[in-house]
């Protein structure tokens, strides 16, 4: 055999070497196109289900452990408990918000905590209340606001855990009593500044309960501004709660201001509720309670779950958030510390 023929022997050989190589990278491709169109028609429906999903979560805030939106499916409700605990990041708050509602019909809160921190820190009881108090009646609570968060102020609230005690600084009785216009402070951080009668909150005032910056808790701050009687809100009146967006979760739906009437510090009558969710992005919804019971809204039927629609939405009559028959129980302003006396 010559050179010329060794030659062409080596590109048949070469050639066939390149068609045998087409020949398998078709197969393959062929095969996982077949593949790749099974996973593609899976991956379909799955979005299909996740996109409605996600549409009724963006016009209904977001999908809560004990209230949802029409399209929220039960393992998305299931797993609201877990996303829950995550964003709870010191052990104070862990387990707070499972199935069962916390005084709150969307993201079930927890009370403030205030640590054993304050170990040689002193506090000078009438001083703070009276710089305290006169900030309040003049109207500037970022003033409150920043005071309360100052460690004398901490260590003050700290003194009466686990009790229901609360300091007092304002008008009283003649054997001392708070009756008038006056300023408490309460363990757990909490503060009322308003009217009194006979020793209990009664008439118009502003309870809040400032959560300690340390406590990487998704709640920053709740309140409760309007009437009390019997100290407890009782009338017309507004709950307000402000959150911190690194803590918030893509899952619970978060309720921002719930305004209307309040008996004995349930929600009572007509209720107006914003929700707001981790973006900020706030939305309205009308509902109805009797004694903290949400009412199912007028011709809407149950969810697909069972759950029972209680608020619809303004922008979209349509649209509803969803509760259990237990979660649209019990709901109202949650964690306010009563019946205590004043600590002198």
């Amino acid at each position: 055999m010559n050179k010329e023929e060794k030659i062409k022997i080596a590109i048949t050989a070469g050639v066939a070497s390149v068609i045998l190589l087409i020949l398998v990278l078709f197969l393959a491709l062929t095969g996982k196109k077949s593949n790749d169109e099974e996973r593609m028609n899976e991956n379909i429906t799955d979005y299909a289900s996740s996109n409605q999903a996600s549409t009724d979560a963006s016009a209904g805030a977001l999908t809560g452990s004990t209230a949802s939106s029409e399209s929220s499916s039960e393992s998305a409700a299931d797993s609201s408990t877990a996303a829950t605990v995550a964003v709870t990041a010191t052990s104070e708050y862990k387990d707070t918000a499972k199935n069962s509602v916390s005084g709150n019909s969307f993201y079930a809160t927890n009370t403030a905590v205030l640590k054993d921190v304050y170990k040689g820190i002193k506090y000078e009881l009438n001083a703070q209340l009276k710089e305290m108090y006169t900030y309040w009646a003049d109207g500037n609570t970022e003033a409150v606001r920043d005071l309360a968060h100052l460690e004398r102020f901490e260590v003050m609230s700290y003194s009466l855990t686990g009790s229901k005690d609360f300091y007092y600084y304002g008008d009283t009785t003649g054997d001392g009593v708070p009756n008038g216009t006056g300023l408490a402070v309460y363990a757990n951080n909490q503060y009322y500044f308003g009217e009194w009668s006979e020793g209990v909150r009664s008439g118009n005032g502003t309870w809040i309960s400032f959560y300690p910056n340390y406590s990487q808790y998704v709640v920053k701050e709740h309140m409760y501004t309007g009437e009390w009687s019997g100290d407890l809100p009782n009338g017309q009146g507004q709950e307000h709660y402000d959150y911190v967006s690194d803590y918030m979760n893509n899952v619970d739906i978060y309720m921002q201001n719930a305004i209307g009437g309040f008996k004995d510090g349930y929600y009572n009558g007509d209720m107006y509720i914003i929700t707001v969710d981790k973006n900020g992005d706030a939305y309205e919804w009308d509902g109805k309670c009797n004694n903290g019971t949400w009412e199912q809204v007028l011709h809407a039927a149950l969810g697909t779950n069972g759950k029972i629609p209680v608020l619809s939405l303004q922008k979209d009559t349509e649209r509803h958030i969803y509760m259990t028959e237990e979660g649209a129980k019990n709901n109202g302003v949650s964690g306010i510390i009563t019946g205590g006396n004043v600590r002198k």
